[in-house]
C-alpha cells in the first residue's frame, strides 16, 4: 500500500458524508524523552473485520507522513518505522504504541478509516487527532505575544472538478496560515451579502515558526456555484487590515494544438511512423479529435487519457495516428481536427512530410594540434539528394577557401554524406576564433550554418590506478600482465614508464589506445607483461606517470599478496559412472602449511572414514596441500552436502567451502579445432594446435588426435577443465609439432566423444598457404540495450567484426536459419590501428526478440578457412517479479550546506536483471543530472538498483515535480513516482501535502 493515496484527503470528503461512523481521540498527551506512549483511538458504526484503521502523522507546520495500517493482521509499515511503532485492536478500540519517544516524535498523531476492505485511494473519517509533546520538561512555557499582530496569508480552493459536475453541493476550504496571536476573525462572504450558515471552522494550530494555520469548509449549491457566483474569505483582527480571497466557478478554456512529426531516423529505421497532435491547456475535460488523409478519414487513431495541471486548473492529452513510412513519405496532407465544445473551438493542424538535411561540425584532433601544429576542421552534410549541395567555409566572417578540401558524396543506405575539410593553422585554432561551415541546397530556402571556435580549456591531471594480474591469466598462460589505468586527464598527452624494484624496464611493455570520456577529458591504458614466476616471487612493480601540461607527476607501486586459498572439487564423472565411487577433493593454497588442519562435514555431521589427506608440496613460492573424501556415488547423487573447513593461523576463522551434487541432465559439447598462432612458429619453430570443447555436462570427454588417419599420442597435454557461467564445462587439448611439420600439409584431427550424451565428434584442419596462417578473427555478437526495448519498442542486435583485413568480407544474418536482409544496416571496413573493424546492426520488432527466436551472425573472408558463426537468443525467463520502486525526499541539511537537493529513486526486488531508469521534471524528460547505479543481486534470487537526482535548492523549492520512470519487462507500462515540495495545498488538517504519487482529485 502506498503512501501517497492516505495522503491525499480530497475536498470531496468534505462534502456532508452523514453517517453513524464516529473516531473518538482523546486531545494530547506529554511524555519525555526515552519514555513510551500508547495512544487510543475508540471508533463505531464499522467493525475491523470489514475495514482498515490507519495511523498518520503531522509535525507542527509540515505536511501529513502516513506511518501505518492495520486490521486483525500486524499490517503495514512506511520504510523504517517498524520495531518503535506497534499498533493493536481491541473490542472497538484502535491503539498505536510508540516506544523509545524522542523529540521529533513531537506532533499530531489521527487515526482514519478506509474506504473499502482493500486498498484504497484516501481515508474517509479520520479522528480528532492527539498530540504528542515529548519534552525534557512536563511544565511547559505559554508564549504572549498578545500586543504583536501578524497578518494571516489566505487561500481559497473548491472540490468542484468540472463544468458537467454531478455534486449536489460543492465544498469551498479557506485555509488561513501564519498569524499571530491565535484569536482571529474569519468570515464568508458572496456577492449577496455575508454568509453564516453551512460552515464548519477546524480550531487553530500552533507550527514550529510559532505562528498558528486555521481551517474553514463553507457548502454551497451546485446551483449557486454553477451560477457563477463569486465567493469570499477574509480573515483578520478588525475590519481595516482584513485579508481576502475569492473564488469562482472557473471558465471554459480552449486548447492549444502542437504537431508531432515522426523523427528522420524513425523514417529511415522503421516501416511505420506515428503522427501525434499533443492538445493542451483546455477546460473543462472534454475534446473530440478525428484525423484525415487527402479528405479521407481515418480510424485507427488514439486518444490518451487526459492529464490535469493543478498549477492552472487545465487539461492536456495527446492524439496519435499510425501510418506506413511508405505513405507518410508519399506527400498527403495528414489533418488532426480538434473540438472543444464548451468554448466554442474547431480547428485543425496540418501535417506532411519534408525532406530534411543534417550539418554536423567536428573539433581538430587533439593529437594533431598538439603534435603537427595543425588544425583540421570537418563539416559533414547527411541528406537524401547531394546533387544541389554547395559547402561554404568563413573564418571570422571573412570567406575561407585556402586549405579546403570537399569530398565525392558517399552513400549510407538511402542517405548521401558529403564531407568538407578545413586545415589551418594550431595557432588560429587556439586564438578562439569563430569557424562556420555554410549548406546551401534545394531543400532548403535559406543556408543551414554550424558554428565552432575554440573553448580555453584549462589542463586536467590524471588519476592513475595500479591493477595486479588476473588470476586466470596466471592460471592459463604462464604470464602476468600488470595494467596501469590512467583516467581524466587534459590534453591526452602523457609519459609511462615501468620499474621493477626500482629498475627502469623497457621491454614487454605496451600502451592502449586513447579514449575519449564523457566529460570531455582522456583515459589510456598501458600493460607490463612479466612470467608467473616473476611475480610470485614478491618483486615491487612501478607505473610511473607524468602529465607535463598540469605539471603532474605520480608513481603506484603493486607486489604479491599471499593469501590462503581453498577450493573443492566435485568427484569425476568417470569415476561415479563407472566406478560407483565419489571422490571429492579439498586443495588449500597457501604461503606456510605448518598450521593447516583440513576437516570434513557431511550433512552438518563431522567425517574422517574415507579421508586421507597428503603432505604439502610445493610450486614455486606456495604451498598445496590436497585432502580427499571417498563416499559411496549412491550418498553423492542423494544431494547431500559436503563441507571443507580449513584451519590455520592465518585467518582467525576457519574458511569453508561447501559443495553438493544438483541433478543435470546431459548436455553434448560444442567443438571447434584452431590452427596455430603465426607469432607461436616465427618465435619458438613449433606449431601447437588447440582443440577447443565446451558446453558439456558433464565433466566426462574422450580425446584423441591423428595425422593423416594415423593415430598421435606424443607431444599432446590437456588444459585444465573450466566450469562455464551456464553450469556447463570446457576444456582444450593441444598438440604440437614442429613447424616444418605442419607447413607440409598433413591434415590433422582432434576425435572428441561424450559418453553421457552419446556424442562424437571429429575436426580436422591442414595448412593452406603461409600467408594465410594469421586467422586471428574476433567476431562479437551483443543483446539490444533494455533501453531501446523499452522505448523503442525495438532490438537491435550488434554483430563487431576485427581482423587484420577485411575488405571483401560479407557479413549475412539469419532468424532461427532463414536468412534476413530487412533491418539489417552493415557498414563498410574502417580501420582500426593495425585491423580493420566492421559493425553489422540487425533491427527486429520486440516481440520477435523476447520470443526467443536463435539469431547467428555469419562472417565469410577469403583469409578464413570456415565461416565465423555467432548466436544469440533471449533468455527465457519463467518467473518474473514487478519492480518495487521508492522515491526519497532530499534532506534539509544537505539543502541548507550545499544548496543542492539529491532525490534518489530505490528499485528492488525485480526479476530479471534488465531495467530501465529516468527523471522527468514536471513533464519534461532529463538527459542528464542524473547517476543511475550498476544493477546488483539483492540476497533474494532477485535484482535491485537506484539512481540519484541532484537539482539545485531553488530549482526544488519552485514546486517542481520530479518522476522517477522506471520500466520492466514485469509490466506494460511505465511505472512512475513523483515528488515535489508542494505550496499551500490545503487538507483537511491545514498543511500542505509533501508527497504524492502522480494522483489527482479531478480527472
Amino acid at each position: 500500500m502506498g503512501t501517497a493515496p492516505y495522503l491525499c484527503v480530497l475536498l470531496l470528503c468534505l462534502t456532508g458524508v452523514r453517517s453513524d461512523v464516529v473516531l473518538t481521540q482523546p486531545e494530547s498527551v506529554v511524555k519525555k524523552p526515552g519514555e513510551t506512549v500508547r495512544l487510543s483511538c475508540a471508533f463505531s458504526g464499522f467493525s475491523l473485520s470489514s475495514y482498515y484503521i490507519s495511523w498518520v502523522k503531522q509535525v507542527p507546520g509540515k505536511g501529513l507522513e502516513w506511518l501505518l495500517y492495520h486490521d486483525s493482521s500486524p499490517g503495514r509499515f512506511a520504510p523504517g518505522i517498524e520495531g518503535r511503532f506497534t499498533p493493536s485492536a481491541v473490542s472497538n478500540t484502535a491503539y498505536i504504541e510508540i516506544t523509545n519517544l524522542r523529540a521529533d516524535d513531537t506532533a499530531i498523531y489521527y487515526c482514519a478509516r478506509d474506504t473499502q476492505t482493500e486498498h484504497s485511494d484516501y481515508l474517509d473519517y479520520w479522528g480528532s487527532g492527539t498530540f504528542v509533546e515529548v519534552t525534557s520538561a512536563y511544565q511547559c512555557t505559554s508564549i504572549h505575544i498578545s500586543d504583536v499582530q501578524v497578518r494571516p496569508s489566505v487561500y481559497i480552493s473548491s472540490s468542484s472538478c468540472g463544468t458537467s459536475s454531478n455534486q449536489d453541493e460543492i465544498s469551498l476550504l479557506c485555509l488561513v496560515k501564519d498569524f499571530q496571536p491565535e484569536s482571529i476573525n474569519q468570515r464568508w462572504s458572496s456577492s449577496s451579502g455575508d454568509i453564516n450558515t453551512g460552515i464548519i471552522k477546524y480550531p487553530a494550530t500552533l507550527g514550529q515558526n510559532m505562528k498558528y494555520t486555521m481551517s474553514s469548509v463553507l457548502k454551497v449549491s451546485a446551483s449557486d456555484w454553477n451560477a457563477n457566483r463569486v465567493y469570499h474569505c477574509k480573515a483578520g483582527y478588525n475590519s481595516n487590515t482584513m485579508v481576502k480571497a475569492e473564488i469562482q466557478k472557473p471558465q471554459p478554456k480552449p486548447p492549444k494544438l502542437i504537431p508531432l512529426v515522426p523523427s528522420p531516423e524513425t523514417v529511415y529505421n522503421q516501416t511505420t511512423a506515428v503522427l501525434g497532435c499533443v492538445i493542451s491547456g483546455f477546460y473543462p475535460n472534454s475534446v473530440q479529435v478525428s484525423w484525415t488523409k487527402a479528405g479521407q478519414k481515418q480510424v485507427n487513431d488514439v486518444l490518451l487519457p487526459s492529464t490535469s495541471w493543478r498549477s492552472s486548473d487545465t487539461f492536456e492529452t495527446v492524439s496519435y495516428l499510425t501510418v506506413t513510412v511508405t505513405d507518410w513519405k508519399n506527400g498527403d496532407d495528414y489533418v488532426c481536427q480538434v473540438t472543444h465544445a464548451p468554448s466554442n473551438f474547431n480547428q485543425r493542424i496540418s501535417l506532411r512530410y519534408r525532406e530534411e538535411m543534417t550539418v554536423l561540425i567536428r573539433n581538430p584532433s587533439i593529437r594533431e594540434v598538439w603534435m603537427n601544429k595543425t588544425a583540421t576542421l570537418e563539416c559533414s552534410v547527411v541528406c537524401s539528394d547531394p546533387s544541389p549541395i554547395q559547402i561554404l567555409w568563413e573564418v571570422s566572417d571573412k570567406s575561407r577557401s585556402d586549405g579546403v578540401l570537399t569530398y565525392p558524396p558517399t552513400r549510407e543506405g538511402s542517405l548521401h554524406i558529403i564531407v568538407s575539410q578545413l586545415r589551418t593553422s594550431a595557432e588560429e585554432w587556439e586564438s578562439g576564433v569563430e569557424f562556420v561551415c555554410s549548406v546551401h541546397g534545394a531543400a532548403s530556402s535559406a543556408p543551414v550554418s554550424k558554428r565552432i571556435s575554440r573553448a580555453k580549456v584549462n589542463p586536467k591531471s590524471p588519476t592513475v590506478r595500479l591493477l595486479p594480474p588476473a588470476e586466470e591469466e596466471m592460471k592459463s598462460k604462464n604470464t602476468a600482465t600488470l595494467e596501469c589505468l590512467i583516467t581524466g586527464f587534459y590534453p591526452d598527452f602523457v609519459n609511462v614508464t615501468w620499474e621493477k624494484d626500482g629498475v627502469l624496464i623497457s621491454s614487454k611493455t605496451r600502451a592502449g589506445l586513447t579514449a575519449l570520456e564523457q566529460a570531455g577529458t582522456f583515459s589510456v591504458r598501458h600493460y607490463l607483461t612479466v612470467s608467473t614466476e616473476e611475480w610470485r616471487k614478491g618483486s615491487a612493480f612501478t607505473c610511473a606517470v607524468s602529465h607535463p601540461p598540469s605539471h603532474f607527476n605520480s608513481r603506484k607501486t603493486v607486489k604479491i599478496i599471499q593469501e590462503m586459498t581453498v577450493l573443492i572439487r566435485n568427484p569425476s564423472i568417470r569415476e561415479v559412472w563407472m566406478n560407483k565411487t565419489a571422490t571429492l577433493e579439498c586443495s588449500v593454497v597457501c604461503s606456510d602449511p605448518s598450521p593447516i588442519q583440513i576437516l570434513w562435514e557431511v550433512s552438518d555431521k563431522s567425517r574422517s572414514d574415507g579421508v586421507l589427506t597428503y603432505p604439502p608440496t610445493r610450486e614455486g613460492s606456495l604451498h598445496i596441500i590436497v585432502s580427499q573424501l571417498r563416499t559411496s556415488a549412491e550418498e553423492w547423487e542423494s544431494g547431500v552436502e559436503f563441507v571443507c573447513s580449513v584451519h590455520g593461523a592465518a585467518s582467525s576463522a576457519p574458511v569453508s567451502k561447501r559443495i553438493s551434487r544438483a541433478k543435470v541432465n546431459p548436455k553434448s559439447p560444442t567443438v571447434r579445432l584452431l590452427p596455430p598462432t603465426e607469432e607461436e612458429m616465427k618465435s619458438k619453430n613449433t606449431a601447437t594446435l588447440e582443440c577447443l570443447i565446451t558446453g558439456f555436462y558433464p565433466d566426462f570427454v574422450n580425446v584423441t588426435w591423428e595425422k593423416d588417419g594415423v593415430l598421435i599420442s606424443s607431444k599432446t597435454r590437456a588444459g585444465l577443465t573450466a566450469l562455464e557461467q551456464a553450469g556447463t564445462f570446457s576444456v582444450r587439448h593441444y598438440l604440437t609439432v614442429s613447424t616444418e611439420e605442419w607447413r607440409k600439409g598433413s591434415a590433422f584431427t582432434c576425435t572428441v566423444s561424450h559418453p553421457p550424451s552419446h556424442f562424437n565428434s571429429n575436426k580436422t584442419v591442414k595448412n593452406i598457404q603461409d600467408q594465410c596462417l594469421d586467422t586471428g578473427i574476433s567476431v562479437t555478437l551483443r543483446k539490444p540495450p533494455f533501453e531501446e526495448i523499452w522505448r523503442n519498442r525495438t532490438a537491435t542486435l550488434l554483430c563487431e567484426i576485427l581482423h587484420g583485413d577485411l575488405e571483401g568480407a560479407r557479413v549475412t544474418w539469419q532468424v532461427d536459419g532463414i536468412e534476413r536482409k530487412d533491418g539489417v544496416k552493415t557498414q563498410s571496413p574502417k580501420r582500426n590501428g593495425d585491423r580493420d573493424m566492421i559493425f553489422s546492426r540487425l533491427t527486429v520488432p520486440v516481440a520477435e526478440w523476447e520470443s526467443g527466436v536463435e539469431y547467428l551472425c555469419w562472417v565469410e573472408d577469403k583469409s578464413l578457412p570456415t565461416p565465423e558463426k555467432r548466436s544469440i537468443r533471449k533468455a527465457q525467463v519463467e518467473v518474473k517479479t514487478q519492480p518495487q520502486v521508492y522515491l526519497l525526499p532530499p534532506s534539509s541539511e544537505e539543502m541548507e550546506k550545499d544548496q543542492t537537493a539529491t532525490l534518489v529513486c530505490l528499485v528492488t526486488g525485480y526479476s530479471p536483471a534488465d531495467i530501465y531508469l529516468a527523471w522527468m521534471a514536471n513533464d519534461t524528460l532529463l538527459k542528464s543530472g542524473f547517476v543511475n547505479q550498476p544493477v546488483s543481486e539483492d540476497g533474494h534470487s532477485s535484482w535491485k538498483s537506484s539512481s540519484q537526482l541532484t537539482v539545485s535548492a531553488d530549482e526544488w523549492n519552485s514546486g517542481t515535480t520530479y518522476s522517477c520512470v522506471v520500466g520492466h519487462e514485469s509490466v506494460t507500462s511505465n511505472l512512475f513516482r513523483s515528488i515535489n515540495k508542494s505550496h499551500n495545498k490545503p487538507t483537511l488538517v491545514n498543511v500542505s501535502l509533501v508527497l504524492t504519487e502522480s494522483f489527482k482529485s479531478c480527472s
